[in-house]
């Protein structure tokens, strides 16, 4: 669910950071809710490691076929697509973990912040 939040939002952004700035409305006064290039960058890699997850979930989750045969080879495509995307990014994935963990968490909390000031217009 997270995964379909954060792509339809990150779609959607542009379109959201125009009315932000056009605006004349005091919702929309606080220009410190436009999320940054870097912000952006950092939820597309987020999205970007969630979605090796979730490919291999759906496939794990079948009901009309047997799925053991298929979860040594998931894990395994899990751990080279994350062996790759710390090779292409020059990170650590674990070695900062409570500043990703709270930069998420910050991010997340301007997004929740910009959706209910969209719900109301």
């Amino acid at each position: 669910m997270t995964y379909y939040i954060l792509k339809n939002f990150l779609y959607i952004y542009k379109a959201i950071k125009v009315v932000i700035n056009s605006s004349n409305s005091k919702a929309f006064k606080n220009k410190s809710l436009v999320l940054t290039n870097i912000e952006i960058t950092y939820l597309n890699n987020i999205l970007n490691i969630i979605s090796i997850f979730i490919k291999a979930t759906t496939k794990l989750q079948a009901e009309n076929y047997p799925t053991i045969y298929y979860i040594i080879p998931e894990v395994y495509k899990i751990y080279n697509k994350l062996e790759n995307f710390k090779k292409e990014f020059k990170v650590s994935l674990f070695l900062n973990s409570s500043y990703i963990i709270n930069n998420i968490i910050l991010i997340f909390n301007r997004m929740k912040h910009l959706q209910m000031l969209l719900i109301r217009i």
